[in-house]
Protein backbone atom coordinates (compact mmCIF):
# COMPACT_ATOMS: atom_id res chain seq x y z
CA UNK A 1 0.00 0.00 0.00
CA UNK A 2 2.72 2.58 0.98
CA UNK A 3 4.53 1.62 -2.74
CA UNK A 4 1.28 2.27 -4.42
CA UNK A 5 1.11 5.95 -2.62
CA UNK A 6 4.56 6.94 -2.99
CA UNK A 7 3.84 5.33 -6.90
CA UNK A 8 1.16 8.00 -7.11
CA UNK A 9 2.62 10.65 -5.30
CA UNK A 10 5.63 10.30 -7.54
CA UNK A 11 3.50 10.22 -11.01
CA UNK A 12 1.53 13.37 -9.94
CA UNK A 13 4.76 15.32 -9.53
CA UNK A 14 6.63 14.08 -12.29
CA UNK A 15 3.18 15.28 -14.35
CA UNK A 16 2.68 18.47 -12.59
CA UNK A 17 6.52 19.45 -13.31
CA UNK A 18 5.65 18.63 -17.52
CA UNK A 19 2.94 20.71 -17.34
CA UNK A 20 3.10 23.95 -19.68
CA UNK A 21 2.24 26.63 -17.09
CA UNK A 22 -1.39 28.12 -16.50
CA UNK A 23 -0.79 31.42 -18.32
CA UNK A 24 -4.04 33.20 -17.13
CA UNK A 25 -4.27 35.96 -19.22
CA UNK A 26 -0.73 36.62 -20.03
CA UNK A 27 -0.89 33.78 -23.40
CA UNK A 28 -2.04 35.94 -26.92
CA UNK A 29 -0.44 38.79 -28.96
CA UNK A 30 0.80 41.35 -27.85
CA UNK A 31 2.02 45.34 -29.43
CA UNK A 32 4.27 47.31 -28.01
CA UNK A 33 2.76 51.17 -27.21
CA UNK A 34 3.79 52.89 -30.57
CA UNK A 35 2.46 49.52 -32.48
CA UNK A 36 6.20 48.62 -33.48
CA UNK A 37 6.78 45.54 -32.73
CA UNK A 38 4.48 42.43 -31.94
CA UNK A 39 4.86 39.28 -29.49
CA UNK A 40 3.42 36.19 -29.05
CA UNK A 41 3.79 34.88 -25.30
CA UNK A 42 2.74 31.22 -25.40
CA UNK A 43 4.09 28.20 -23.08
CA UNK A 44 7.73 26.67 -24.35
CA UNK A 45 8.43 23.91 -21.51
CA UNK A 46 7.81 24.49 -18.43
CA UNK A 47 7.63 28.60 -18.78
CA UNK A 48 6.15 31.09 -20.68
CA UNK A 49 7.93 32.86 -23.70
CA UNK A 50 7.85 35.97 -26.04
CA UNK A 51 8.74 35.72 -29.87
CA UNK A 52 8.96 38.52 -32.08
CA UNK A 53 5.92 37.57 -34.85
CA UNK A 54 6.28 41.58 -36.54
CA UNK A 55 8.98 44.82 -35.99
CA UNK A 56 8.56 47.85 -37.97
CA UNK A 57 11.99 48.37 -40.11
CA UNK A 58 13.81 50.86 -37.84
CA UNK A 59 13.38 48.52 -34.77
CA UNK A 60 14.51 45.69 -37.09
CA UNK A 61 17.73 47.48 -38.24
CA UNK A 62 18.21 48.49 -34.41
CA UNK A 63 18.03 44.84 -33.59
CA UNK A 64 20.47 43.45 -36.48
CA UNK A 65 23.04 46.52 -35.08
CA UNK A 66 23.28 45.76 -31.95
CA UNK A 67 22.27 41.73 -32.08
CA UNK A 68 23.75 40.96 -35.31
CA UNK A 69 20.46 39.26 -35.51
CA UNK A 70 16.68 39.12 -37.19
CA UNK A 71 14.25 40.63 -34.62
CA UNK A 72 11.40 38.63 -35.84
CA UNK A 73 11.78 35.41 -34.82
CA UNK A 74 13.65 36.35 -31.52
CA UNK A 75 12.49 35.13 -28.20
CA UNK A 76 12.56 38.56 -25.78
CA UNK A 77 11.04 37.27 -23.10
CA UNK A 78 11.96 33.94 -21.55
CA UNK A 79 12.05 31.53 -19.11
CA UNK A 80 8.56 33.60 -17.97
CA UNK A 81 7.65 31.70 -14.31
CA UNK A 82 4.51 32.73 -12.81
CA UNK A 83 5.18 34.06 -8.76
CA UNK A 84 2.89 34.33 -5.91
CA UNK A 85 2.00 37.84 -6.12
CA UNK A 86 0.76 36.90 -9.49
CA UNK A 87 3.43 38.34 -12.11
CA UNK A 88 5.66 36.75 -13.74
CA UNK A 89 9.48 36.50 -13.40
CA UNK A 90 12.12 35.63 -16.07
CA UNK A 91 14.59 37.08 -18.24
CA UNK A 92 14.29 39.71 -20.98
CA UNK A 93 16.48 40.45 -24.40
CA UNK A 94 17.19 43.86 -25.20
CA UNK A 95 18.04 43.14 -29.00
CA UNK A 96 19.62 46.62 -29.49
CA UNK A 97 21.98 46.42 -27.28
CA UNK A 98 22.46 42.34 -27.21
CA UNK A 99 22.00 42.16 -23.19
CA UNK A 100 19.84 39.84 -21.23
CA UNK A 101 18.03 41.63 -18.45
CA UNK A 102 16.21 40.27 -15.27
CA UNK A 103 12.63 40.97 -16.05
CA UNK A 104 9.16 40.81 -14.28
CA UNK A 105 5.84 40.82 -16.22
CA UNK A 106 2.79 42.19 -14.58
CA UNK A 107 -1.09 41.91 -16.64
CA UNK A 108 -2.45 45.12 -15.37
CA UNK A 109 -5.85 43.89 -17.10
CA UNK A 110 -7.14 41.39 -19.58
CA UNK A 111 -5.85 44.06 -22.49
CA UNK A 112 -2.38 45.77 -21.57
CA UNK A 113 0.67 43.90 -19.39
CA UNK A 114 3.47 45.80 -18.20
CA UNK A 115 7.10 44.13 -18.51
CA UNK A 116 10.40 45.72 -16.88
CA UNK A 117 13.49 45.08 -17.29
CA UNK A 118 16.71 46.12 -15.31
CA UNK A 119 20.48 45.29 -16.09
CA UNK A 120 23.83 46.22 -14.80
CA UNK A 121 22.64 45.37 -11.15
CA UNK A 122 19.42 46.22 -11.36
CA UNK A 123 20.94 50.62 -12.11
CA UNK A 124 19.13 50.95 -15.73
CA UNK A 125 16.03 49.67 -15.82
CA UNK A 126 13.21 50.12 -18.17
CA UNK A 127 9.60 49.18 -18.43
CA UNK A 128 7.24 48.83 -21.44
CA UNK A 129 3.10 48.62 -21.66
CA UNK A 130 2.31 45.96 -24.38
CA UNK A 131 -0.98 45.75 -25.62
CA UNK A 132 -3.56 42.77 -26.63
CA UNK A 133 -4.03 42.45 -30.38
CA UNK A 134 -7.78 41.89 -31.10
Amino acid sequence: MKIRLISLFACTALLSAAAPPQADGLQGEWRNTKNTVHLKVAPCGTAMCGTVTWAGDEQRADARKGSGRDLIGSVILRDLRRQNDGTWRGKVFVPDINTNASGTVTIVNGNMIRVSGCTVLGLVCKTQHWHRLK
